[in-house]
């Protein structure tokens, strides 16, 4: 199926075309751009008071442990499962479809509160039962004290999933910002104390950033709810309605591969303490850039994507379906092609220009600079990920998407245990790791992606993207061979990353217009 830029509107009440996407991917990254800055300054200050330090980097374990069932009740699997049934319904019903959100809110909320409480109890008797090292007691302790992030957490992924159907996406990038905050304030007020004593303080203050994100699409959801269901909001409540059902398979099978994804995040966390003990604070700060340009642009196109897509299948528009799925591809590829490029030119200086300031020494900038190169090799193949499970989970397909998550996850083992284990690599092998086995998971799925409709990419997209190639690889040959005299004309950190920002940017822009590299003239002209 060709990519066709012309508008095509979809057969429901809700119109979708290749224009309104881009509209929603931009409010999306509207809001994205404001929690991301407010997380750099986070991250900024959580390295400038306590760097890589043993006590942070616990904390930083624990909390990615209390988070392994996110994306199996919030953000992964239930937010994947619940958008396409509840285009189904609304195709039907309005009110029934808003009906079955409300009571997916209240079966979910109930859920995570015993979860929770079941989760803390075994804790309690883990430590009560086995005798831990005091690293591994402090990771425990933490854990236990961070568990009720994930009732805000997951609460919060299943209210952006209706705002996103509603076509409500600045409120679901910016959302993260009031966490954010809370986090600053939090590690501000704590800075002078002694690290391993301020962690369980900073702690509460992750749970207060998360019950504000929360909070923040709490208000604007009730309204819409109110809207909607008027008189009736408080009516036919059914913690186990028969739509409720309907997320049973999808959700099981989304399970699988959100659990694979968390594990694998988790067990990243655990490789990298044993490499090295500040490995998971270096993983963590690398992570937070390369995750940068994949939230503003894989993930922004990725929320934009699935409800439109949704709303294509479920009307039986298949054409549309593949229009926007190759238009999501080419884009995420001609901003995420020449953002790998860009990173790995200025892995160091944007690292050292960002944390390198109190704690976070130079051993920390140039061993976090290590971990950014492994991971951003990787930004690529994460960002087709997105836009590629989205399209399975639009057909409500989820086991592919799983099975690709738990390959991966052993891929990624097995990497790490060679590389750790077998040549005794340092925590920047994780990232390494990691990104190598984004790219079997990318080409699995597109394998399979393929099988239903044939090549979803056209011949004039895949030169396009070909083209991308190019141009990011002669300006980053051009950057890389300039880079002595660049070192030694620059007086700072954030004159070396200033200059050659401009001059990535001045060369790859020039290099497409003389190759007339379409994607690219029409990001810049902001065509869809």
């Amino acid at each position: 199926m060709s990519y066709n830029p012309e508008k095509v509107t979809s057969s429901h009440g809700i119109k979708d075309t290749v224009a309104s996407i881009t509209s929603s991917a931009l409010r999306f990254l509207s809001g994205t751009v404001v929690s991301r800055i407010t997380g750099l300054l986070r991250d900024m200050v959580l390295a400038f008071c306590f760097g890589t330090n043993e006590a942070i980097a616990a904390l930083f374990v624990a909390f990615r442990l209390s988070q392994v069932c996110r994306r199996l009740f919030g953000e992964g699997a239930l937010q994947s499962a619940f958008v396409p049934v509840f285009e189904e319904l609304r195709i039907e019903s309005e009110t029934r479809a808003f009906y079955f959100f409300r009571n997916t809110c209240i079966f979910l909320s109930v859920f995570l509160i015993a979860f929770i409480s079941m989760a803390y109890v075994g804790l309690e008797a883990l430590q009560k039962c086995i005798s831990f090292n005091p690293d591994t007691l402090e990771i425990l302790q933490l854990t236990g004290i961070l568990l009720p992030t994930l009732f805000f957490i997951c609460l919060f992924g299943l209210n952006i999933s209706l705002l996103q159907c509603q076509k409500r996406y600045f409120i679901s990038g910016v959302a993260p910002a009031f966490f954010n905050l809370a986090v600053i304030l939090g590690s501000i007020a704590l800075c002078h104390q002694d690290p391993r004593k301020a962690m369980p303080k900073v702690a509460l203050f992750l749970i207060l950033g998360c019950a504000l994100q929360w909070l923040s699409t709490f208000i604007p959801v009730v309204k819409i709810l109110k809207r909607s269901l008027k008189e009736h909001f408080f009516t036919k409540v059914r913690i186990f309605s028969e739509d409720l059902k309907k997320l049973c398979k999808p959700i099981t099978l989304g399970f699988l591969g959100a659990s694979a994804t968390q594990v694998n995040n988790a067990i990243d966390s655990v490789f990298a303490r044993y490499a090295d003990l500040e490995g998971p604070a270096q993983l963590w700060y690398a992570l937070r850039i390369e995750q940068l340009p994949l939230a503003f642009f894989g993930i922004a196109f990725s929320g934009a994507l699935l409800p439109p897509l949704a709303r294509s299948i479920s009307s039986g528009n298949v054409g549309e379906y593949l229009q926007f799925l190759e238009f999501s591809i080419r884009k995420v590829f001609a901003l995420l092609i020449p953002s790998t490029f860009l990173v790995l030119i200025i892995a160091t200086p944007l690292i050292s220009s960002i944390y390198g300031y109190g704690d976070f020494d130079l051993h920390s900038v140039l061993s976090t600079s290590q971990c950014l190169y492994g991971y951003i090799l990787g930004l690529c193949p994460q960002g087709i990920i997105i836009i590629l499970a989205a399209s399975f989970y639009a057909k409500k397909s989820f086991r592919i998407p799983a099975t690709g998550a738990v390959l991966s996850l052993i891929v990624n083992v097995l990497l790490n245990s060679v590389f750790i284990f077998g040549f005794g690599m340092g925590a920047q092998s994780v990232a390494f790791a990691t990104s190598i086995s984004a790219w079997l998971n990318v080409a699995f799925l597109y394998y399979y992606a393929i099988q239903d409709f044939g090549p979803i990419v056209s011949d004039d997209g895949k030169k396009e993207i070909a083209k991308v190639f190019v141009i990011s690889t002669l300006a980053f040959i051009t950057l890389t061979l300039a880079e002595g005299n660049l070192l030694k004309s620059s007086p700072s950190s954030y004159t070396l990353l200033f200059t050659q920002i401009l001059l990535f940017t001045t060369l790859f822009i020039l290099i497409a217009f003389l190759l007339k590299a379409k994607d690219i003239q029409g990001l810049i002209s902001r065509q869809p």
